[in-house]
């Protein structure tokens, strides 16, 4: 038995409940902080469903008694903190857990630790209200702890451009800005790693997406379908392609960027990074983006799918490694230091 965590899962929840595999069931955390368990991501099912406290929920997942936990909120609480909950509750995760999550959102912390094990990162400095940037432009100006290009500006100093502005857009969504060396347009690639049976890593093959002088970074517009409320509904689609055109000497580059990062930041299962290739071939790690649904079109998934892996074989596996890994500390707990289980 499965326990998926609210919408976006809703597009998986309803490919994997056809494979007969396993049992599934869904926990939905609303934005009032109670709890619900829906039969189904059916707009009936949802508002028939009671509503819960979090001790009510605690004790309704504990006699659920889940095998695994699919977790699939992208918010900042649902990356951390309930990644938290259900290790506490000694409910295995599919995916990174909440330390790593956390470490990946934080921009500014994620690229100095994979810049400490020798990755190639843009050269950048962080900056907090009231201080304004150093370097020369272009730069780009990103909000350090937030998501799908929200508050992101290239600055050029071109044109009438006002910093004043970039800055002020960039700290309505954080206290803390990257201001990052813009990075000349070559190529810009989202690449992942998948963690196999025996511990090693392998890269998938990447997703290209395509800009231009015009649009020479990804937007929010270029990430997000939003609806007449302006509330994301779903990801873009346009404008990409996987598998992309890479060659054997970019490969190897991607490979290293990749798997070092996936080393360092500590991740488990999978991982993924946005890449920027300037003109001389030279890739720059940009961002962890270490989220996956799993659902048929989300980005792991097709990465699979272009050496001919199923969404079911991806999905299974994952599962069922998750569920292996409890299994095994149960087997052979740690017994001494922070980590003891015993």
């Amino acid at each position: 038995r499965e326990l998926f965590q609210k919408p976006p899962g809703s597009q998986c929840f309803d490919v994997v409940s056809t494979h007969g595999t396993f049992e599934h069931a869904i926990a939905m955390v609303h934005m009032d902080g109670t709890w619900s368990f829906p039969c189904d991501f059916s707009v009936d099912s949802k508002a028939a469903a009671e509503r819960l406290t979090m001790s009510q929920a605690m004790q309704a997942i504990v006699e659920l008694a889940p095998a695994v936990c699919v977790p699939h909120m992208f918010c900042l609480p649902g990356m951390t903190t309930y990644r938290a909950i259900f290790d506490a509750l000694q409910i295995p995760l599919v995916g990174n857990d909440a330390g790593t999550m956390a470490l990946s959102t934080n921009k500014a912390q994620s690229r100095a630790v994979v810049a400490a094990a020798g990755v190639r990162v843009p050269e950048a400095e962080l900056l907090r209200k009231g201080d304004r940037p150093r370097m020369s432009p272009p730069f780009v100006l990103k909000p350090c702890n937030e998501d799908n290009s929200m508050g992101v500006t290239l600055y050029t100093g071109r044109d009438g451009q006002s910093l004043d502005e970039a800055l002020e857009t960039a700290f309505s969504f954080d206290s803390e800005v990257l201001c990052e060396r813009y990075v000349e347009l070559g190529r810009e690639v989202r690449c992942a790693v998948l963690e196999q049976a025996d511990g090693s890593l392998e890269l998938l093959p990447c997703l290209e997406y395509f800009l231009s002088a015009e649009n020479p970074i990804r937007a929010s517009k270029d990430k997000l379908v939003t609806d007449s409320r302006g509330v994301p509904v779903t990801v873009t689609t346009g404008g990409r392609k996987c598998p992309a055109d890479i060659d054997e000497p970019l490969r190897q580059k991607l490979e290293h960027l990749a798997t070092r990062s996936h080393v360092a930041l500590g991740c488990r299962d999978y991982s993924l990074y946005d890449v920027r290739i300037d003109p001389k071939g030279e890739p720059y790690f940009l961002e962890a983006c270490l989220y996956c649904s799993f659902a048929p079109r989300s980005v792991i998934v097709g990465m699979c799918g272009g050496r001919s892996q199923s969404q079911q074989d991806v999905f299974e596996t994952l599962v069922n490694r998750a569920i292996e890994r409890k299994r095994k500390a149960a087997e052979s707990p740690q017994l001494l230091g922070m980590k003891a289980s015993a």
